[in-house]
């Protein structure tokens, strides 16, 4: 990767996420709902990065791991908060690392403020050289504990929003390893410095379930050809409950700003002289 593709993507990504600051953040502030998660610090991680961080923070850390990645930032304009386009996701390039590394990073949007409520990672290794399915459980159960719950092909472990861990039995039973995201969230590589991506968060939530409080860990592990090898691992974590706040907020404000709209516009009628009979 030449260094000054590399600092060209790198400058153009930073002043795109720099517009969070930008008219966007002071209708954040000025907003007491916050989307922010409760208690970090004890959260689940992906290479350091915890859902409930700010955008910009997550930025800063992404940057000082993959200092010669292509990092990309993923936005758009959010109806009736800003005409301009908002940071909703920041992705890294990092194929050329080894192993070859992609990340994806999915931002909360506005009037609250933006904070990182899901953040995926895949790992791709040499086919020629896959790892052994156990020793890559081993290292999983080593960051995050026992699985809640796992399948042929995804293990998945449930926190509270304290960093908790739910008894696995009633996750099993409500399928959470299912419904626990209501998004498919695909980790993917960014297609340039800044590109459109419509975020999920500006559609209405959907109704809440056992499974929607939960801080959710999800691991796919893809097997080349025969299933105790690994070639491919996917860790995505995500914090649904933060996602809702975030969606909740928006609503709030629209309908605040219809209301303060018909209001408007009911004084102006009130003004309008009637017809002469």
């Amino acid at each position: 990767m030449a260094k000054s593709q590399c600092t060209r993507w790198f400058v153009v990504a930073l002043l795109a996420l720099l517009a969070i600051a930008d008219g966007v953040m002071a209708q954040s502030n000025a907003n007491p709902t916050s989307a922010e998660a409760g208690n970090g610090a004890v959260l689940p991680d992906v290479v350091g990065i915890r859902v409930g961080i700010p955008a910009q923070e997550a930025f800063n850390l992404l940057k000082s791991r993959y200092p010669r990645a292509h990092i990309g930032i993923g936005h758009y304009a959010i109806a009736g908060v800003t005409d301009k386009p908002v940071p909703l996701m920041i992705a890294v390039d990092a194929r050329e690392s080894d192993p070859p590394e992609v990340l994806t990073l999915w931002l909360t949007i506005p009037p609250s403020k933006q904070v990182v409520w899901a953040v995926g990672r895949e790992v791709e290794y040499d086919r020629s050289k896959p790892l052994l399915k156990t020793t890559v459980l081993a290292g999983l159960r080593q960051k995050y504990g026992p699985e809640t719950d796992s399948s042929v092909r995804q293990d998945f472990w449930a926190f509270d929003e304290q960093g908790r861990r739910p008894a696995s039995g009633p996750m099993k039973t409500f399928n959470c390893m299912s419904r626990a995201t209501p998004w498919s969230l695909m980790v993917a590589p960014p297609t340039a410095a800044t590109y459109d991506y419509v975020t999920p968060l500006i559609y209405n939530p959907q109704p809440p379930n056992e499974c929607s409080s939960l801080v959710a860990v999800s691991a796919f592990l893809d097997s080349p050809s025969t299933p105790e090898y690994v070639h491919k691992v996917a860790v995505i974590v995500s914090n649904e409950a933060l996602a809702r706040r975030s969606q909740e907020s928006y609503r709030a404000y629209l309908a605040n700003g219809d209301a303060a709209k018909q209001k408007a516009e009911l004084e102006k009628a009130k003004e309008r002289k009637g017809p002469a009979f």
